[in-house]
């Protein structure tokens, strides 16, 4: 809002609220507390207000507009309103953010939001293979090393800890390790499996290969 624009605003308050004191003065102070704010954004927040109170203040009208600006961003999608699609890959996270925060503001200025067309989206030949390799951030999620195959010792679960025998209050499922067992260990680096890690030793061994292999074999699956 420039000078001139926050004179004409002032003058048009003080004609829907005359009871309301101006002066020489009030049109540069208003000017200044909204100068980041659209003129004609000020006016529709004037209006409504005026229906609702008999005085209005630069506070009330900011006020006023982030209320209405946050209310049309909310609903700018869901049922009976534009389906506009965002206009970025979605599998380019950064740009597709900037493109759904491009579309809340414009939602927010009360632009109007046009479909896209689906057969427009959907046109076209898939020029983007998908890689048979692993995603390498996705492997990274998965955590390597012990943590990344179920334990044969205590069953623990990809990414969870080891953990002690027994039960407590405060562990009713296990007291967490600081160490994965030694057998986890072994598998996940390929190591000889530690001797004496199981009363039946050799019968043990031979499960937790089974499972390991089992586990690799799904991965496999999974990045295939």
């Amino acid at each position: 809002m420039n000078p001139v624009e926050a004179v004409t605003l002032t003058r048009y308050v003080k004609a829907i609220c005359p009871q309301q004191k101006f002066d020489e003065f009030t049109s540069d102070a208003w000017g200044d507390v909204l100068a980041d704010i659209d003129a004609n954004e000020a006016r529709q927040a004037v209006i409504r207000l005026a229906r609702r109170q008999p005085f209005i203040s630069p506070a009330e009208i900011i006020a006023e507009i982030v209320d209405v600006r946050a209310e049309n961003a909310s609903d700018f999608q869901g049922p009976g309103l534009p389906a506009e699609v965002p206009d970025a890959d979605p599998d380019d996270p950064v740009a597709y953010i900037a493109a759904l925060r491009a579309q809340r503001y414009r939602a927010a200025d009360g632009l109007e939001l046009k479909p896209r067309n689906m057969k427009a989206l959907l046109a076209g030949p898939i020029t983007k293979k998908i890689p048979k390799q692993p995603n390498p951030e996705l492997e990274a999620v998965r955590r390597p090393g012990p943590l990344g195959i179920i334990c044969p010792r205590c069953k623990a679960a990809r990414g969870r800890p080891c953990k002690k025998p027994g039960s407590s209050e405060r562990f009713p499922l296990g007291e967490p390790m600081r160490e994965p067992h030694p057998i986890r260990v072994a598998l996940a680096t390929g190591q000889p499996l530690p001797a004496g890690h199981d009363a039946d030793g050799e019968a043990a061994g031979k499960e937790a290969s089974r499972i390991a292999l089992e586990q690799l074999t799904a991965l496999d699956e999974e990045s295939a």
